[in-house]
């Protein structure tokens, strides 16, 4: 076992979390290479229209022998039912909590891994999900493969900016053994999703921490793969602080549980690793997005203190 390695310098495996390697030996048995499985992708959708067609656009190109696209909708009211019948006829509707929908789209599965995507997620190019799907053969124990995100070639400042911490802060966590691995925006054995109650239907923001829980706790392991997905979100400052205020509604409700992070930890990804790492990149990487760093991080402090404020006033 390698103590806090710099993950991307050569291969990790401890009882928890594998990176991904070529260095690394396969020596599992969950995938018939010569027989791949199924694969569902469980998208749940509110008024995507301006996503979700290349989020099923690239689904549909992969080159891979079994796929099933489910869609789970919030009743939207934009075109994004129209542009998801062009692609798949297992449109579903539930419109309760994001929890509720993504556990409708695991029952309808008939895959045997589950992808538990976002509707503004793009499959960079099309042997990205058979790579994937291989990645399960690392270890018997593996039941998640989870990719890195990174922000699309046309993403604006805000995207770049999100993403380039969000990696800081996983490489962080995974060279410290810190936190939760494996949320959203991977790849799931249905089987595994299943043993686990399936996912919690009155959690409507964080509900990926909650099942990466209770994988965890069974023992499981996850695959960290550096082949990234394109996820197109935060497009801008306002889209960034809308998202903000809601998932501060439900971290500041569990006192940050569902993330397996104390306050500090907390404090330390979110100012100590930004600040290095908008020192790195406007002094090393000239990535301008840094600039917009501490207005970021000002957006994120408030909507979770004001949350917190609040909830306080209400005990």
């Amino acid at each position: 076992m390698v103590e806090n390695p710099a993950i991307t310098d050569f291969p990790y495996d401890d009882e928890y979390i594998i990176v991904e390697s070529p260095e690394l030996q396969q020596n599992g048995s969950i995938i018939d290479l010569n027989n791949l499985p199924k694969v569902s992708f469980c998208i749940p959708t509110l008024n995507n229209e301006d996503t979700i067609e290349k989020c099923l656009s690239s689904i549909a190109n992969q080159d891979y022998p079994s796929v099933e696209i489910i869609i789970v909708d919030g009743n939207s009211k934009d075109k994004t039912i129209e542009i998801a019948k062009k692609y798949t006829s297992k449109i579903f509707f539930d419109s309760g909590l994001l929890g509720s929908a993504r556990q409708t789209g695991v029952e309808k599965a008939t895959g045997e891994i589950v992808a538990l995507f976002d509707s503004d997620i793009i499959i960079p190019h099309n042997n990205w999900l058979r790579n994937a799907v291989e990645c399960f053969n690392y270890d018997d124990r593996v039941r998640t493969v989870w990719p890195e995100n990174i922000a699309p070639p046309d993403g604006g400042p805000v995207v770049h900016l999100y993403f380039n911490h969000w990696k800081l802060i996983i490489e962080d966590r995974i060279k410290k053994r810190r936190g939760l691995y494996g949320g959203g925006n991977s790849l799931y054995l249905r089987r595994a999703i299943e043993d686990i109650g399936g996912v919690n239907r009155s959690i409507h923001w964080g509900e990926d921490f909650d099942w990466a829980q209770k994988l965890k706790d069974r023992k499981y392991k996850v695959v960290y793969i550096q082949d990234p997905l394109y996820h197109d979100t935060m497009p801008s400052l306002k889209v960034f602080a809308r998202k903000q205020f809601i998932g501060a509604k439900t971290f500041t409700k569990t006192g940050f549980q569902l993330m397996n992070l104390s306050p500090y930890e907390v404090f330390y990804e979110q100012i100590v690793l930004g600040v290095k790492g908008m020192l790195h990149g406007l002094i090393v990487e000239r990535d301008l997005s840094w600039y917009l760093y501490p207005v970021y991080v000002s957006i994120r402090l408030l909507a979770y203190g004001y949350t917190y404020m609040v909830g306080m006033k209400e005990r």
